[in-house]
């Protein structure tokens, strides 16, 4: 794989609830993967981690839009190769997470993978005037190209212009299975055990093996 930083978003197909925001935003915020030399690399823009999940719901009544997208779930990642500071990482998340204006992010850079990586999870109504967040095409390339410039200020790897048009079509899954090389097998036995020791059902369980790359079919039998 080529020295690239990639952000691409997480999908829900089953659709959203309070629960499955909730859960996320615990799942994101584990110390384990959040700490670094005594510091846990999580932030807010525009709100508190530790009451993040109270800020998101308070704009969501405020403007009577508790129901639909509760929030969008965005991933910045980096190669296993690259040596990232995780420090700089997370510094460099939280100034692509200004972005989203007017909007409530919470930023959690991870390390327990081999590959370091930042959760973005973004409240689908602005509070400043209660707009749900809709992110077309051509915003998206916008977000694209606001990460290569983030990236190219805090000296992290970015997109090379003739690769950006394969690399814009790689999927969030496609790219954890590039990363997580031979070992994948052990990775997704603990990914399922951390999942379902925070999911509280069906639905989040399925959510939370999503934010790690991984499609889920589970049936009654």
């Amino acid at each position: 794989m080529k020295q690239i930083a990639i952000i691409y978003f997480t999908n829900y197909p089953k659709g959203q609830s309070c629960a499955c925001m909730g859960a996320m935003m615990r799942y994101t915020q584990q110390e384990k993967k959040t700490l670094w030399k005594g510091r846990q690399l999580v932030s807010g823009v525009n709100c508190r981690p530790e009451s993040v999940y109270d800020d998101f719901l308070r704009t969501k009544l405020l403007y009577h839009k508790e129901g639909g997208t509760m929030f969008y779930h965005m991933v910045q990642s980096f190669p296993a190769d690259e040596k990232v500071d995780p420090v700089v990482a997370h510094a460099a998340a939280l100034k692509l997470a200004e972005w989203f204006q007017g909007r409530e992010v919470l930023v959690c850079t991870h390390l327990d993978r081999d590959h370091i990586h930042s959760h973005f999870l973004i409240n689908s109504v602005s509070f400043e005037d209660g707009k749900k967040l809709h992110i077309s095409e051509p915003e998206l390339a916008q977000l694209r190209q606001r990460n290569d410039q983030v990236c190219m200020e805090f000296g992290l790897p970015v997109f090379r212009s003739q690769e950006k048009k394969r690399v814009k079509s790689m999927s969030g899954a496609e790219y954890h299975t590039a990363v997580r090389g031979e070992s994948w097998k052990f990775r997704l036995m603990n990914t399922i055990d951390e999942c379902m020791r925070y999911a509280r059902s069906r639905e989040e369980f399925i959510a939370l093996m999503r934010s790690e790359g991984y499609d889920v079919r589970w049936t009654d039998s």
